[in-house]
């Protein structure tokens, strides 16, 4: 392995490292929080909290653009070259996309409740709270920050940010079970949790450009020139549907099943997904670390590189889901019933169900971000497509025959399509660029012809 591999392969680990230290914090304080919450509102009031925040986190996945992909992907050339009035201007164009799509999610949200809380089993005195509680989409994305932190390479950044929000809702959980608040309270902790991270990490955002040099006279309505960004609308629009399509599964599916079972069946459906992605979450946050590798890779057109760590990648994952399978057996039906003050008839069951559907995502997390890296993000696009037509369908006639189980069996079938769907064309390129073995002669990056569609910038 050359000295850039192990490089990217350090910077990989170790930005991921940071991510997990913030994530295994979110998630213990997460069952603190949550078990707090359910002993204060019950099961059934519970369950509409997460109805309601899971719609206000679907719409927000739904109608915002993930900037951070364009910021990097257009922004690191001239970001690193030292010409700051192109990236202030790229700069300017993601800001601009996370404030616009943070409206259009309020409104979006909004017209939801009124027109659909009922059918999605919200008592009527409770849909007022819903719809003031949307409001907090409008300030839900900080994509442009989380970019700067990825490009500017210091993921503990997003972590302070994380943490800064996981303290306020776990104090504010604490707070509201020993005073025994009621619904409206616990959604206004929920809204606050948002506010404070975005208002952490657009401050630390901004910190981080002024530490990098700064952005002399930058304006969030400069517009683009002609050559800053070939394309950018197209790529930003390709990967926020990507990511789009993505919520739709994670997040609809809960929200169907509250539909058909009711709320007290969607919370135990949402703490026990919310247990198996969070036992499998330390490799799915490698992803974020794998975009600025990989776009560095490619720069330098180093695809042996590209594919020695991908491969490597691969298999610690599979190791990694093995050690999680134990992990689950073991603990799994217990954090279902601490969280929940319940204990759950085939509990146990349905996180291993749950976790094979987290496991199966594994296997995407260094497909997706090199397919769009190498101008391909079509191809994860189109996966998302099939997956969310076949899955919408397929959740809703095994929710009807086999209740929960049904719905974390759904969730496997259709985790396992993604990731045949993204593993194809991924085999097709390296066979094509990276054939074999790097040649021994030629230890060096590899430069070689460029097949269509590895060097686009536009997707």
């Amino acid at each position: 392995m050359s000295s850039e591999e192990r490089d990217a392969l350090r910077r990989i680990f170790g930005n991921t490292g940071f991510l997990i230290a913030g994530r295994a914090t979110n998630a213990v304080c997460s069952f603190v929080y949550v078990a707090w919450a359910v002993r204060a509102l019950g099961l059934q009031q519970f369950g509409v909290l997460m109805l309601v925040t899971t719609f206000g986190a679907a719409v927000s996945a739904a109608t915002h653009l993930q900037s951070w992909q364009p910021l990097l992907h257009f922004g690191t050339d001239p970001f690193t070259r030292g010409r700051r009035a192109q990236f202030a201007r790229v700069l300017a164009f993601c800001m601009r996309a996370d404030y616009i799509s943070g409206s259009v999610g309020w409104l979006v949200g909004s017209l939801g409740v009124a027109l659909f809380g009922t059918y999605m089993g919200w008592p009527a005195a409770d849909q007022t709270a819903a719809l003031i509680y949307m409001v907090t989409i409008s300030y839900t994305n900080t994509s442009w920050s989380a970019g700067v932190f990825r490009l500017c390479n210091s993921f503990w950044l997003t972590t302070l940010t994380d943490l800064s929000g996981v303290l306020v809702r776990t104090v504010g959980s604490g707070l509201g079970f020993m005073w025994h608040m009621g619904l409206d309270y616990y959604l206004l902790v929920w809204s606050g949790t948002q506010l404070v991270m975005f208002m952490s990490s657009t401050t630390l955002g901004w910190l981080q450009i002024r530490r990098a040099g700064g952005l002399a006279g930058f304006s969030l309505f400069s517009r683009l020139k002609s050559g800053d960004a070939p394309g950018i609308w197209r790529f930003t629009l390709s990967t926020s549907c990507n990511h789009v399509l993505g919520s739709v599964f994670n997040q609809f599916g809960t929200l169907l099943v509250g539909g058909l079972l009711g709320p007290a069946d969607a919370a135990v459906y949402r703490v026990s997904r919310q247990i198996g992605e969070g036992i499998a979450k330390p490799a799915q946050l490698m992803m974020p670390a794998l975009y600025p590798e990989f776009i560095r890779l490619r720069e330098k057109q180093d695809w042996y590189g590209i594919k020695r760590v991908t491969t490597k990648l691969f298999l610690m994952i599979g190791g990694f889901s093995i050690l999680l399978m134990g992990v689950a057996m073991a603990i799994g039906n217990i954090l279902l019933t601490w969280m929940l003050h319940v204990h759950w008839q085939g509990g146990r069951h349905l996180i291993m169900l749950m976790l094979g559907s987290a496991i199966l995502g594994l296997g995407v997390v260094p497909l997706e971000p090199l397919l769009t890296v190498i101008g391909q993000v079509s191809q994860v696009l189109k996966g998302r497509i099939i997956v969310t037509l076949t899955y919408l369908p397929l959740v809703y006639g095994m929710t009807t025959l086999w209740h929960l189980e049904g719905a974390a069996a759904a969730a496997d079938v259709a985790a396992l399509i993604m990731l045949c769907i993204c593993l194809r064309p991924v085999v097709m390129w390296f066979r094509r660029v990276a054939p074999g073995r790097r040649p021994v002669e030629d230890r060096s990056p590899v430069v070689a012809t460029v097949p269509s569609g590895a060097k686009e910038r536009t997707g």
